[in-house]
């Protein structure tokens, strides 16, 4: 008999789902399901297999944790190493916390613990498939940043970078030969082009856009975090 099942409605309109499982009875199951409520799906008995296809046209990657030739957090290490950011739903066993809580560090998602109920799975799916990969999410960041930086003039970056190191006026001021005031002036327009509300948020902001350039350029410069306690510390002055 044909599977019926109610499931919520999808983000996307069209969904690629790979399901990553040595299991054959458990990838047929799977499939089925997601077919029942049209969503496209390919299954891999391996994670080799998986990685071998996945592309730009694949939604989520649903992957068991005890795969027949990796981990999934070793799974997880090579799609992004080869440049797949796709969210990811693990299947854990049940009452393998460790398992868990190791999918979850290594960016996976969400997991559900085998056995599971169907309409469970497709619900922990959507929300999969709605929130969309962590590092995609973070590169969106790290461009907006780079985006709104790129408004600053050449001095007043100078200034910014000044600021994140946790620099007070009087001392920026001084290292750039100009005016106290006129570092005030800078710091105003900074706050004005980066939408920026606080010294705290334009760490942050520069945090976003230096992880994106150390990523995209040949020589990457050194990623410089500024300590939360210097930023204050600037806030203060």
């Amino acid at each position: 008999m044909p599977l019926q099942i109610s499931a919520p409605a999808y983000p996307q309109t069209t969904c690629l789902v790979h399901i990553v499982d040595g299991d054959l009875m458990s990838r047929s199951t799977l499939s089925r399901a997601l077919g029942a409520v049209g969503i496209a799906c390919r299954v891999h008995s391996t994670a080799a297999d998986a990685l071998a296809v996945l592309g730009t046209g694949s939604s989520c990657i649903v992957l068991r944790s005890d795969l027949p030739d990796m981990t999934a957090m070793e799974f997880m290490a090579e799609a992004s190493l080869h440049g797949h950011d796709l969210p990811v739903l693990v299947m854990t066993e049940q009452g393998d916390v460790d398992a868990a809580v190791a999918a979850m560090k290594a960016g996976a998602v969400d997991c559900i613990a085998r056995p599971f109920a169907i309409p469970a799975f497709l619900e922990r799916l959507r929300a999969c498939l709605a929130s969309g990969s962590p590092h995609a999410q973070q590169r969106d960041r790290s461009r907006d940043a780079v985006r709104r930086l790129a408004l600053l003039s050449r001095r007043e970056s100078e200034v910014l970078e000044l600021i994140v190191d946790g620099k007070q006026s009087k001392t920026i001021a001084w290292e750039l030969g100009i005016s106290i005031k006129t570092v005030e002036v800078h710091r105003a327009r900074i706050m004005e082009k980066t939408g920026c509300r606080s010294i705290v948020g334009l760490g942050r902001l520069w945090e976003s856009a230096e992880i994106l350039r150390a990523r995209d350029l040949p020589h990457p410069m050194s990623i410089r975090q500024p300590a939360p306690a210097a930023l204050m510390e600037a806030a203060a002055s």
